[in-house]
């Protein structure tokens, strides 16, 4: 017999079962596809549980909308005097994602519906994109993926950053794809891969600096492990999908002007906050008491999501997976800048180390090798998503109502296209003793907004970090300021000619100084919950 004829039969081919046809996925795979439609059905629904959303600058961003909608796609051209009130830089704003995108639905939908819509899209592009860059890690379903539905919701949002939270989704598929490309493939980029890496690197640009920074962070760290392979030439190639981003950078800061310049924290203990803030699933949304402890809600909240992390990591595997997974490295060097960059504010950009946290901490979620997970293990993660937006909806409807409360006295006593004066005053602590430290976001500062938008006018005073800029902002319609309590006369009493109307959003401690302050130029014509409207006397 010879030695061909002593080896074992090939095996047979597989077959398909006939009750199973292959293009139907496994059971598995069923559930986790059931799992993400339910969990995406319950964000969407959480954000459409109020009529008013929370958000800090997310009226603003209404606004901005409508002024878009008007001078760049031509809608509704007979809107208050849109175009002779405002103007759209030239060049390539690195912030642009909330703008335009709002402006685009706004030219077939109302503003209102425009605005929630793209909240949705952003907060479940967030979501979505995170699961994806998971998957791609991991090469197999895991619990991991859903935790992006926990963090969606979370600071960002609050704080009304919706084209940087849009950035971050985009920057997530861009991490997602070098990963695929460089790490589990191992091979030649593709001219596909490269051209899908470049437009997502001008998209992420023109969606939001910091997370084009992210991005072109994440083509470095993956071309020098090209590099190191030997692949320059790939590393080269690799380097190049970032030159567009560089050249409207380029553009962009040889064009700009004005700005504050760079401010230093003057604190550590401000410092630390940057570092923390980010990382709580609930804020404060002042002047409105909280619906439930929100620092203990946070602490636990945060307990559960760690213990789900770290019950799962494969410690075993971990010296490993920091030697070949450069998303890694990436989150270390994220880690790092925020730490270590002492800037708290640069020209119109508040706090850019805050904005990196959150990124490192959930690329190293995503990265970290996990031993296998069990359905309990998503059961688990997916009750916890559950009680997070459970919470928020119950946050949101609370607080909706109240704000709706200030939209109808806003409607009642003060007359349609009237000048108003709006109050925001800050509170560090919040307006009630709670049990723990908290942070608190002045919600109402920018829902004026919502009244110039019923009543058809034009004028206000917008931050103008976006590339929507006032003609001439000295007198508008809505004048918008948050200043101290003790500075309140100072900011209102001059301006009393021009605005008939003040209403002022604070705790009820400083709405009671505010309106001592202001007598007798003004008298209180309403009162409320978290606010009070004044009118003047003479």
């Amino acid at each position: 017999m010879t030695q061909s004829d002593q080896r074992p039969p090939a095996p047979p081919m597989p077959t398909l079962s006939p009750s199973r046809p292959r293009w139907f996925p496994a059971p598995r795979d069923r559930t986790s596809a059931a799992l993400w439609l339910v969990l995406s059905a319950a964000m969407a629904a959480t954000l459409y549980s109020t009529h008013f959303l929370p958000f800090y600058d997310y009226y603003q961003w209404l606004f901005q909308g409508h002024v878009v909608s008007v001078l760049l796609f031509g809608a509704d051209t007979a809107s208050g005097g849109v175009s002779s009130l405002y103007f759209l830089s030239a060049v390539p704003v690195p912030n642009l994602a909330a703008p335009i995108a709002i402006g685009l639905l706004d030219t077939f939908l109302p503003t209102e519906t425009a605005g929630r819509l793209f909240v949705v899209v952003t907060v479940l592009a967030f979501a979505v994109s995170f699961g994806y860059l998971v998957r791609a890690i991991q090469r197999r379903p895991t619990a991991i993926e859903y935790t992006g539905f926990l963090w969606a919701p979370g600071f960002f949002l609050y704080k009304g950053y919706l084209s940087y939270l849009f950035g971050l989704a985009l920057a997530f598929v861009l991490i997602g794809l070098l990963h695929r490309a460089v790490v589990t493939r191992a091979s030649s980029l593709s001219r596909t891969t490269l051209w899908c890496l470049c437009g997502l690197g001008a998209l992420l640009y023109l969606s939001h600096l910091l997370a084009w920074v992210i991005g072109v962070l994440a083509v470095l760290v993956h071309a020098l492990v090209l590099a190191r392979r030997g692949c320059r030439a790939q590393a080269g190639l690799l380097l190049l999908t970032i030159l567009p981003g560089v050249v409207m950078a380029i553009w962009y800061v040889l064009a700009e002007r004005g700005g504050n310049g760079i401010t230093l924290y003057d604190s550590w203990l401000n410092k630390a906050i940057s570092l923390t803030e980010t990382l709580q699933f609930f804020l404060r949304l002042d002047p409105f008491p909280p619906m439930f402890p929100i620092f203990w809600s946070n602490l636990l909240l945060g307990l559960a999501f760690v213990a789900l992390v770290v019950r799962h990591v494969d410690r075993t595997a971990l010296r490993a997976a920091v030697a070949t997974r450069p998303v890694l490295w990436l989150s270390g060097l994220l880690g790092g800048i925020a730490l270590l960059l002492p800037v708290s504010m640069l020209n119109d950009l508040i706090k850019p180390d805050e904005r990196f946290v959150l990124p490192a901490l959930l690329l190293t979620v995503a990265a970290l090798p996990y031993r296998a997970f069990r359905l309990r293990a998503r059961a688990a993660a997916a009750a916890l998503v559950a009680i997070v937006l459970g919470l928020h909806v119950v946050e949101y409807s609370a607080v909706g109502q109240r704000i709706g409360q200030v939209d109808a006295a806003t409607d009642t006593f003060i007359p349609a296209g009237a000048p108003i004066l709006q109050l925001a005053i800050p509170s560090r602590n919040g307006c009630a003793p709670s049990s723990g430290p908290s942070i608190g976001v002045p919600m109402l500062k920018w829902f004026g907004v919502d009244y110039v938008l019923e009543t058809g006018q034009a004028q206000v005073n917008i931050d103008e970090t976006s590339f929507v800029h006032a003609r001439d902002p000295a007198h508008p319609g809505l004048m918008v300021l948050a200043p101290a309590v003790s500075e309140v006369p100072a900011a209102v009493l001059p301006a009393a000619p021009i605005y008939p109307y003040v209403q002022a959003v604070a705790c009820p401690s400083d709405l009671s100084t505010i309106e001592q302050s202001l007598t007798p130029v003004y008298r209180p014509v309403a009162r409320g919950e978290g606010y009070t409207i004044f009118r003047r006397t003479r």
